[in-house]
Formats: C-alpha cells, sequence, structure tokens
C-alpha cells in the first residue's frame, strides 16, 4: 500500500509539532524563595535563583546548550500569570535571563529541557 505525498507531510507535521518538547527534562515543582539551583542535563546547564523582595519573586539565571544537535535548552518558568521561557540554541550558546513578577508571587515552577 502507497501512502499519498500530502498525506505524509500532514503526518510529518503532526508528529513534529506533538514532539516540540524533546529530551530530558527536570523534574518540576514549584519552589519557594529564596532557592538557588543547578542544573544539568544530557545536551543543557542551567543555573537560577528565586527571590523574593516587597511584594515581588525574581527569577534570575543563565541556560545553555552543551551539544551540537538541532535542539535548545529552555528554562521553562511556569508562574502566576502564565509562563516565560528563556532558551539557548546552539552548542556554547549561554543565554541570561532576569525575570520579575508582582503581587506578592512567592514560587514559581522552574525547569530545565530541550527543545526542538
Amino acid at each position: 500500500m502507497r501512502v499519498n505525498t500530502p498525506f505524509r507531510a500532514a503526518l510529518a507535521v503532526a508528529v513534529l509539532v506533538a514532539g516540540t518538547v524533546l529530551g530530558a527534562a527536570t523534574p518540576a515543582s514549584a519552589d519557594s524563595c529564596p532557592k538557588t539551583r543547578d542544573v544539568t542535563i544530557d545536551g543543557a546547564v542551567a543555573h537560577w535563583t528565586l527571590k523574593c523582595k516587597d511584594t515581588r519573586l525574581y527569577v534570575d539565571g543563565w541556560v545553555k546548550d552543551t551539544r551540537h544537535d538541532a535542539m535548545c535548552a529552555r528554562v521553562t518558568i511556569e508562574h502566576k500569570y502564565g509562563v516565560d521561557w528563556p532558551q539557548a540554541c546552539g552548542s556554547g550558546k549561554r543565554v541570561t535571563f532576569h525575570k520579575s513578577y508582582p503581587e506578592g508571587q512567592k514560587s514559581a515552577k522552574v525547569k530545565l529541557q530541550l527543545v526542538y
């Protein structure tokens, strides 16, 4: 049986979209401030600190891609207002991030992962 080309193309796109986040990831649990983490997975390394000052939560750190592949190293920060995801793409690329969130938020779920 032969599958037509438009169907194969659509299937390939669906598989790519479904598999956008692949590879290892750190377990995600909510951290309260103050908290500092140094995290390493195969292909990525990151460091972040959660700090509370006045009524704000600050998440500061960096993420680095450590492998030659088509994937990016991403730190995902889930907070009361949504999700931020600073990322570094390309082996050796390092990105620094400084995020702040208002209104007395004192925790966030932060994890390191590889994504396409």
